[in-house]
């Protein structure tokens, strides 16, 4: 192979290596973001044990969304760390310990919970697309006290984490068990007709090359 196809082949790798995906970091999965997201919503929460209590705190998280499970689930662990002795559910196996009137009830309502795909582009003229992903998690919370029948807080709080990853490992950080963490990615039809494009062009090149090689030789 003379020198003209080798500097050719070269101007195609240098192009083309970008969208290998050498080196890539480990990304954090969708569903992983949004538990990012409610964490931060969850701490910016006003909802400390009062001083002194030893009432039960009710947790009602609704029943609106698929991920109320996971707003539960973060949000018991922060109540522990705050104080808070968490009512069993009902359902659960309790001890004989009988819950009194002065219990306290957090009501939860969640606005926004999951997490979307934003922009996508291309970092070099034949490297591989990338996903700006969006986690969000807005909630609406009211703190009650049952025994009074007064609202101590009521407040909303918002949660956001976003990063930026290669579109081709979307469907490895998705879930489909959970619909909220498993967006479509549309394709526009730019993508389709550019992607064809460049595999004509860099077929073109090399063919160039080949046979301008024979006609020099």
């Amino acid at each position: 192979m003379t020198k003209g196809i080798w500097v050719g082949l070269a101007g195609v790798l240098i192009v083309a290596l970008p969208s290998l995906g050498l080196g890539e970091d480990d990304y954090p999965t969708n569903l992983e973001m949004i538990e990012q997201a409610v964490r931060i919503a969850v701490d910016s929460m006003d909802v400390r044990a009062p001083a002194g209590t030893d009432s039960y705190l009710e947790i009602d998280a609704g029943t609106g969304s698929d991920a109320a499970w996971l707003l539960d689930s973060v949000l018991k662990e922060e109540l522990l760390d705050q104080g808070w002795r968490i009512r069993p559910q009902m359902d659960e196996k309790a001890d004989s310990t009988s819950f009194e009137d002065d219990e306290f009830l957090l009501r939860l309502r969640i606005v926004d919970l999951g997490l979307q795909y934003g922009r996508s582009w291309r970092r070099y003229l034949l490297g591989g697309k990338v996903v700006e992903r969006i986690a969000r998690a807005s909630i609406f919370y009211e703190l009650i006290d049952q025994a009074r029948d007064q609202v101590l807080t009521s407040s909303s709080v918002d949660g956001e984490a976003s990063d930026v990853v290669p579109a081709s490992e979307l469907s490895i950080l998705s879930n489909s068990k959970y619909p909220f963490a498993s967006p479509e990615l549309e394709k526009s039809r730019w993508d389709k007709y550019l992607e064809g494009g460049l595999v004509i062009a860099i077929i073109g090149v090399l063919v160039y090359l080949f046979y301008s090689n024979k006609t020099a030789s």
